[in-house]
């Protein structure tokens, strides 16, 4: 084999290579799980339209879907879910808007959306649960 340096870029998988570079990056982190939280939100839809269905139906199938533990998580999901990405969404469209460009305002942007996010995911938690 000849000794020469190949043209080719390294192989490297997408998803962890982002990851691994944007995972410093309270911005970068907070974009990528606003995806995912929409992604979960259009996931779970067709369960939480069934849900609604199932419980409005009858009381007895209110109680039954009501009473079960699984029910309740995927509710709670759902909410969180929802919370979280009208939280991040507000915070991306401030910066849509202009707001918050800058490196540390958009940091500390984050750091508070994501408090914010956090004090709703506990609280709907304690509603859905309890």
């Amino acid at each position: 084999m000849p000794a020469v340096k190949s043209n080719r870029r390294p192989v490297v998988l997408p998803l962890s290579h982002v990851i691994e570079v944007n995972s410093k990056n309270p911005i970068a982190m907070a974009s990528i799980t606003h995806r995912v939280s929409g992604i979960v939100l259009f996931l779970l839809v067709p369960v939480v339209l069934w849900i609604f269905q199932t419980s409005l139906a009858t009381p007895e199938g209110f109680e039954q879907i009501f009473s079960n533990v699984l029910v309740k998580l995927l509710a709670w999901v759902f909410v969180a879910a929802l919370g979280y990405h009208f939280v991040m969404g507000v915070k991306h469209l401030l910066a849509d808007m202009g707001l918050n460009e800058e490196l540390k305002s958009g940091r500390t942007a984050t750091i508070i959306g994501f408090v914010l996010a956090a004090i709703w995911v506990v609280g709907s938690f304690v509603w859905v649960m309890f």
